[in-house]
């Protein structure tokens, strides 16, 4: 870093040059957002010296960029800025201080787009010129039915969430589930991007070179729930990575993600149980009668249709060239940022942008989904009053992550060891089988029980379609070999009949 570029970090964060030098050399060695926050003098720790802090961020980085035209852009900061204040309890700051915020972000911000070359572009475009500068993610659900692995039944289409790089066009994420997307699916989609997908590919059983991972510089995002998360922004807050939102009624801004929706689902129309784009003539189609692929033999022939064909297709947006090639070359002139190299950085990452809920440690622990889970620290915890941050892993509900800090996180198990680990999914199906019952109070007891009754159904399934295949391929008559009839013995030669193929009728005794 220049002694120029120093001062002029300086002028942008509002430090002194000298700072910048500092804050850069505890930056480095862990390269968070988290690791910059310094301590004010004379201040409490968790502290911030006015409780509106939060909104008018929040106002200013989210909600004033998605506003097409303000008439009064200061007045109608303040009103919104008041209106979440009474909404959360808060006391609303003086108009003078949202002014002073207001101006001090709208200089920033001109003085930024005058610096970028990006900004002269007409809008509606984007300009990305490495990889993971701009990433867009979008859901969709499959034109293709699914089966059960187990009882071959159709269980329906599955949801589809995609990460497309836009300088190189390659796909550096995508996850399938049949639940609709939440705040867990993008988690687990921005832990793909980021992470290399060796481990991943090994658990899925391909063979193939993906090097597509880093951590991008910004996700551009339409306006759906589940991008609005507290998990999702507090995580990419850690990891320097800027939310961008489209303007709402306009979905050409997501013309990329969209565009590649399409051609995958071009190609899904060659597989059983396919849909097609149009609901006309499906009901005669009976796509569901046709319907071959369980869940993660179709995740498995995504991997391979993007890993093997579309990264190495010719692309009309490239100017011919392939996304794989592109990728290659453009990051060795700007290689993209990645994750320090051990099992740590990874379980931080994924902690970060795991579902994040509120909870108060009660006198037997934290109790999350029905069910209790205990750590020491919630003993201390439970004196202090402090609210806890959860975080949870929707495949894996056995552990969760709790941090009454924000920062420093500890991980508890189940009050009851012997309990099994489970997903989300299961806790859910379990919860709405109970109360199709009529149970009037659920507790973890019910809940589990109810997880292994399904699992039993399933295990027993499973052993029937065995036994049944096994069955069929007894009843099968068996074929003997054809068989040609020995040439006569020549004359005087004794017959061996033990070698004939088909002896002489003889009587048992």
């Amino acid at each position: 870093m220049t002694h120029e570029q120093a001062k002029r970090a300086g002028q942008l964060l509002g430090v002194h040059w000298t700072t910048v030098y500092r804050l850069r050399k505890r930056f480095l060695p862990n390269p968070v957002s988290s690791s910059l926050v310094r301590k004010k003098p004379g201040s409490r720790a968790g502290t911030r010296a006015l409780p509106a802090d939060d909104v008018i961020d929040d106002v200013l980085s989210e909600w004033l960029p998605r506003q097409l035209e303000l008439a009064h852009p200061t007045l109608d900061v303040q009103l919104e800025i008041e209106a979440r204040c009474a909404a959360q309890g808060l006391q609303a700051p003086s108009r003078s201080t949202i002014v002073r915020r207001f101006k001090a972000h709208r200089d920033v911000h001109s003085e930024l787009l005058a610096a970028d070359p990006a900004s002269q572009v007409a809008p509606g475009s984007f300009v990305a010129t490495r990889p993971l500068e701009l990433v867009q993610i979008d859901h969709t659900q499959a034109d293709v039915f699914v089966v059960d692995r187990f009882t071959r039944r159709t269980v329906g289409r599955p949801w589809l969430s995609l990460a497309i790089d836009l300088a190189t066009r390659c796909v550096v994420g995508f996850f399938v589930g049949m639940e609709r997307p939440h705040a867990g699916t993008v988690a687990l989609l921005v832990s793909r991007v980021v992470l290399p997908k060796a481990d991943w590919l090994r658990h899925l059983g391909v063979e193939l070179s993906w090097p597509m991972h880093g951590i991008p510089a910004a996700l551009h995002l339409d306006n759906a729930a589940e991008f609005h998360s507290r998990a999702l922004r507090l995580g990419c807050a850690e990891y320097g990575i800027e939310l961008q939102y489209r303007p709402v009624g306009r979905p050409h801004f997501g013309g990329h993600i969209e565009r590649l929706n399409r051609t995958l689902m071009q190609r899904v129309k060659g597989l059983p149980g396919a849909t097609g784009n149009s609901p006309k003539g499906r009901k005669e189609r009976k796509p569901e009668a046709k319907a071959s692929l369980t869940l993660q033999e179709f995740e498995r022939w995504l991997a391979h249709e993007i890993g093997e064909r579309y990264h190495q297709s010719k692309h009309r947006g490239l100017f011919g060239a392939t996304p794989a090639a592109t990728w290659d070359a453009l990051s060795k002139v700007s290689p993209p940022r990645h994750l320090p190299s051990g099992v740590d950085a990874a379980v931080r990452l994924l902690t970060h942008f795991m579902p994040l809920i509120l909870r108060t440690v009660q006198g037997d622990g934290l109790t999350i989904f029905h069910i209790r889970y205990w750590h020491p620290v919630f003993a201390v915890w439970r004196e202090q009053r402090r609210k806890v941050r959860v975080r949870y892993h929707p495949e894996d509900l056995s552990r969760i992550y709790a941090s009454a800090d924000g920062k420093n996180y500890v991980e508890a198990l189940y009050s009851d060891l012997r309990r099994p680990p489970i997903s989300l999914w299961e806790q859910r199906a379990a919860v709405k089988a109970l109360r199709a019952q009529g149970n009037p109070r659920l507790s973890e007891a019910l809940v589990f029980m109810a997880i292994e009754r399904q699992r039993a159904i399933v295990e027993r399934a499973r052993r029937e379609t065995r036994h049944a295949r096994a069955d069929s391929a007894k009843a099968r008559p068996r074929q003997r070999p054809a068989t040609r009839t020995p040439p006569p013995p020549a004359p005087g030669m004794a017959v061996d009949y033990s070698k004939t193929v088909d002896p002489f009728p003889v009587e048992m005794w």
